[in-house]
């Protein structure tokens, strides 16, 4: 009888359960992974609840996109375009490459892209496709990169967010003596704020609100200058007071509040560079004042996801500075406690927050 493994399936209507699926093999050019652990996000959370916002995104899937595992067994092929072998601990990128198109072409995103853990059904061939699997396939186009020693591989599964970061941090100029404010101190926000750090601001802000009193003590952890909560002081008026009226830089809204956009514009100093990357669930802002960015002329970035160079980047980051993975480490979930960690993502246990919640097989 052949081998089983087992992997979390969402249906895309808030519903999760456990799937037996046979052990993959190797597709062509490819490899299959042994999945040691699988960071989970807010993204988990709307697939759970069907909200979609990548292109291409099914349902029912396999989630999972912050994946770090071993090599189970590789094509040649894979492992002369990785430089990986069975038995390596690795970093996996959610993103497919096609390798043809002008995104690819030019290092930025590719326009074909198909993504582990969304764009792939539950049923497709080969897989499962996603880190909520024990064993996942991997195809030719994938980004597989050595994992640094002395981290854990759910200490590593940061590397995807941080990557995510660096990109973001790196399109909005970022340069050594900048004030940055960052908008949400959410796992992704926190890891803007390291990031900036690392590309050599003088000064980093993080605002949170109501409740986020762990967070905005794990982004002093981080390296964070000052941090303000929005719900005992007024934000813009702090953070004149803290820049000495100069005001940032740099602004990265990465808030889920559809009322964040218009106090980045605000908190901008004139001529500034302002970063949207909170997705707001397709909420209007009502109370937008897009005049600030004419007056201002302030430049506004949107900003997703990763390029392959900042996966790169935020791998041999983390092998530099380990302490970024291990503050941000959070809490451990497994297959048949995923929802409960949906639930911590959502604050909805009472008493308990995290910074993290990552899956560990």
């Amino acid at each position: 009888m052949s081998q089983r493994v087992q992997a979390a399936v969402f249906d895309g209507k808030g519903g999760c359960e456990i799937r037996e699926f046979p052990m993959p093999s190797p597709p062509r050019g490819g490899a299959v992974l042994k999945v040691a652990a699988s960071g989970m996000c807010g993204s988990d959370v709307a697939q759970f609840h069907g909200h979609k916002h990548v292109p291409g995104e099914v349902s029912p899937v396999v989630p999972g996109h912050e994946i770090v595992g071993t090599i189970h067994e590789i094509t040649p092929e894979a492992a002369a375009d990785w430089g990986v072998e069975a038995g390596d601990l690795v970093c996996v990128s959610e993103v497919v490459s096609c390798g043809r198109c002008k995104g690819c072409m030019s290092g930025g995103l590719c326009g074909n892209i198909r993504v582990y853990g969304y764009t792939f059904p539950a049923d497709a061939n080969g897989g499962p496709w996603g880190g909520y699997g024990q064993y996942m396939g991997l195809l030719p186009g994938s980004q597989v990169m050595k994992a640094p020693p002395g981290l854990t591989p759910a200490e590593l599964t940061v590397f995807e967010p941080l990557a995510n970061a660096l990109n973001w941090i790196d399109m909005l100029r970022v340069v050594p003596g900048d004030r940055v404010v960052v908008q949400g101190p959410g796992h992704q926000g926190l890891l803007c704020a390291a990031a900036a750090l690392a590309y050599g601001a003088a000064q980093v802000i993080v605002t949170g609100a109501a409740g986020d009193g762990l967070r905005l003590r794990t982004a002093r952890e981080l390296g964070a200058h000052d941090t303000v909560d929005a719900s005992e002081t007024d934000v813009i008026e702090t953070v004149a007071e803290l820049t000495k009226g100069d005001m940032a830089d740099v602004v990265l809204d990465v808030s889920p509040s559809p009322h964040t956009t218009t106090a980045a514009l605000e908190l901008a100093r004139v001529g500034g560079r302002v970063g949207l990357a909170g997705l707001k669930g397709l909420t209007p802002d009502p109370e937008l004042v897009t005049d600030l960015i004419v007056l201002k002329m302030l430049r506004v970035v949107g900003c997703a996801g990763p390029t392959r160079a900042s996966m790169l980047q935020s791998v041999r980051l983390l092998g530099d500075r380990p302490d970024i993975a291990r503050v941000m480490a959070g809490e451990h979930v497994s297959l048949e406690t995923v929802e409960y960690g949906l639930d911590l993502l959502q604050r909805r246990v009472p008493g308990q927050d995290t910074v993290h919640v990552t899956l560990v097989h």
